[in-house]
């Protein structure tokens, strides 16, 4: 066994690229090494901006040599008539040298006997394996963007620089983007000095370190947040939790130093949302805040260097963000005296979407859609003027100086500027939140207010971007239609809307035929029927976790009703558990089998016509529950309908036993009859979900 090292030197990658990767990288090792038989230890995968580095401790050194039977030609065509080898046979022996037909011997093939040999294959050595895949493998490396730089060929993310590549101590030839693998590294940009040989893992990380390197993303990670704790300390405050730019800014540095820096007081009469996200954004410093959450006038950035005696890092941080901040207070001021009404107005010179008009005409679609959830809901006509008037300004925003400066506040400045200027409390967190839920991790609005314009703002760009043929095509998706969908079908489960899906794209698409002149195709709403079903469908497997047949059992059931949905899964998969269920999903599949031949002719059931006592007590005990089941359904209780269901398993399963009732005789008026009453039961006990399709626990 012997030790791998790999080293790939380049230009700065981004960090959001980073940490994928040394992974895809390390992953694709792994496959070279299991495919070609070789053991191995654990391989490990580590990056920092300039390098991406994969180890393992101990590979086996080389194939070992090995015999194998390799099949040739069918026997009959082997031979001619003289016993002489055939063309067909001289093929293979050509083919497989060292093979002679005093050999060769006859074994079993998919089609009969064939010619079969044993050929001794020399095992190759794994630096040679090594040399050979380790270019193909970085050509393939995925990246959003690639460049190509010099007089290079070979396209990468950023130009390469080096390549350390060590098998057991030694150099694995190779070349790749006119770069040749050698034992050499190097350390910090500014101070980490000449580049160092290497002919270790151990010798690789301990002058990496002594040079101001730290390659693991977990290290670099560790210790930025060892010294925002000393940083913190003496100023009692705490960090402002952002997962999200702890793991940027430790993807952006190599030898992590965090600096304190303070700013004017006078900077926190900025709105906090604000004031965040211009640290963020601009600078990617961390905001400070005291234990009751209460901003203070510090910030922390993270500088690549191994430290700042002069405190040059420090202050020119201080110096960027103060002027940053001036802008934003600036910004925030001017907008604060901006009237909504002239914002809405401007909101005609926006395009929303080139073929789909203004963001005014989508704010006006938006007020609609929101009181025609409104009105369902049972909305009073103060309620719906809120919701219309939330609708109506959720883009108004656009067109201010904040939005302008900080896109990704989007909403959060309207409901911001709303609040200053004394509007409906619920109104301004209806516009604040509505562009939530962004993500599968994401909160939900605020309030109902921001459901309804949630769900209409989503639903508007979902059903016009397929009205005009921008629909998503595999991997391609550049409207987030699919996220869109996702956000509208959580929002209708997890904050309970009892509307209907189906019945709110059809008002989507009337209102485009109505205000903005477009006639979609006759079957767009079956079309996005389909699609917001694959992403009902996607949302009860993938995130909520219930099996396929219970998704498949319910959505066959119905689907418009998403709010449901996820209630009837909920009931069916408990009731999956329970005794009786196996006996009386069996009685339901054959209840869809025996009519599915004659489901065209069946016409209304008459009780009169039952004569076996098994199929009149089958009958009579459905009659018993079948008002409360029903009555179970419409109130939404569904575990109490799936209960009443399986009392029915023991008289279904005597219905359909072998001393039951026959249902295919001859006479057609008892037959269709029978095959009515089967049809009319399975109608009710499918109110939940298609029982027949599901799979006992």
């Amino acid at each position: 066994m012997a030790e791998f090292l790999l080293e790939i030197g380049t230009e700065e990658i981004p960090a959001r690229m980073l940490r994928r990767a040394h992974k895809d990288l390390r992953d694709g090792l792994e496959k070279v090494l299991s495919d070609a038989g070789l053991a191995f230890d654990d391989m490990e995968s580590l990056g920092a901006p300039r390098q991406l580095v994969v180890t393992c401790a101990e590979v086996q050194a080389g194939q070992e040599d090995r015999v194998e039977t390799v099949l040739g030609p069918p026997v009959k065509i082997a031979y001619d008539a003289e016993g002489n080898p055939s063309k067909a046979l001289q093929g293979f022996l050509r083919t497989n040298a060292g093979l002679n037909p005093d050999q060769l011997f006859t074994a079993p093939g998919k089609k009969g006997d064939v010619v079969a040999g044993k050929v001794e294959i020399k095992g190759r050595q794994t630096s040679e394996i090594l040399a050979e895949a380790i270019p193909a493998l970085l050509a393939k490396l995925h990246f959003p963007k690639k460049m190509r730089w010099g007089n290079c060929q070979e396209p990468f993310v950023r130009p390469v620089r080096s390549i350390l590549a060590l098998f057991d101590g030694q150099v694995i030839p190779f070349e790749f983007a006119g770069v040749a693998a050698g034992n050499q590294s190097f350390g910090h940009r500014f101070s980490g000095g000449e580049p160092f040989s290497v002919d270790s893992i151990a010798t690789f990380f301990r002058l990496k370190a002594e040079r101001h390197i730290a390659v693991g993303h977990e290290e670099r990670e560790a210790k930025i947040q060892a010294q925002i704790d000393n940083h913190l300390a003496p100023i009692h405050g705490t960090l402002v939790a952002d997962e999200a730019l702890l793991t940027e800014v430790t993807d952006l540095v190599e030898s992590p130093f965090v600096v304190l820096g303070s700013f004017d007081e006078k900077f926190l009469d900025i709105p906090r949302e604000v004031l965040i996200t211009s640290m963020r954004e601009h600078q990617k410093s961390f905001t400070v805040q005291d234990h009751h959450g209460k901003l203070m006038p510090y910030f922390l950035s993270v500088a690549s260097v191994p430290q700042d005696r002069q405190g040059l890092v420090r202050k020119g941080n201080e110096w960027v963000l103060n002027a940053r901040l001036y802008d934003a207070k600036f910004f925030w001021e001017t907008d604060r005296q901006k009237n909504f009404d002239d914002l809405y107005n401007k909101l005609d010179q926006v395009t929303f979407i080139s073929e789909l008009g203004s963001y005014r005409a989508k704010a006006d679609r938006l007020a609609t859609l929101c009181a025609k959830m409104g009105e369902q809901l049972g909305y009073n006509s103060e309620a719906l003027t809120q919701v219309q008037h939330a609708a109506k300004h959720a883009k108004s925003d656009l067109v201010s100086d904040l939005v302008f400066e900080f896109a990704e506040l989007q909403g959060v400045v309207g409901g911001l500027l709303m609040r200053h200027q004394g509007q409906d409390e619920a109104v301004c967190q209806a516009v604040y939140s509505h562009y939530a839920p962004n993500s599968m991790d994401d909160d939900l609005p605020l309030n109902q207010f921001g459901h309804l314009v949630s769900v209409a703002d989503k639903l508007d760009t979902l059903v016009g971007c397929f009205a005009v043929g921008l629909i998503p095509t595999g991997s391609k998706d550049p409207y987030a239609l699919r996220r869109a969908a996702q956000g509208i079908i959580r929002v209708l489960v997890e904050a309970e809307l009892p509307l209907d899906l189906d019945a709110l794209v059809a008002d989507a698409l009337q209102l485009y035929r109505d205000s903005a002149g477009i006639n979609p195709p006759d079957d767009l709403a079956q079309t996005l029927q389909q699609f917001c079903i694959d992403r009902i469908r996607h949302y009860l497997r993938k995130v909520r976790g219930f099996d396929y047949d219970v998704v498949e059992g319910v959505l066959a059931a119905g689907h418009a009703r998403v709010d449901q949905v996820y209630q009837r899964a909920s009931a069916v998969a408990e009731q999956q558990e329970k005794d009786h269920f196996r006996s009386l999903s069996l009685s339901l599949k054959r209840m869809k089998n025996v009519i599915a031949d004659e489901v065209d002719k069946l016409g209304a059931f008459s009780e009169d016509l039952l004569s076996d006592p098994a199929e009149q007590s089958f009958w009579r005990e459905f009659t018993v529950v079948r008002h409360d089941i029903e009555k179970a359904v419409t109130e939404a209780r569904y575990e109490d309908a799936m209960d009443l269901m399986v009392t029915l398993a023991d008289p279904a399963e005597a219905y359909f036993g072998t001393d039951g009732v026959y249902i295919n005789v001859d006479e057609d008026s008892v037959r269709l009859n029978r095959k009515a009453m089967c049809k009319e039961i399975g109608l009710t006990l499918g109110l939940v979900a298609d029982i027949s399709t599901l799979a006992p626990k």
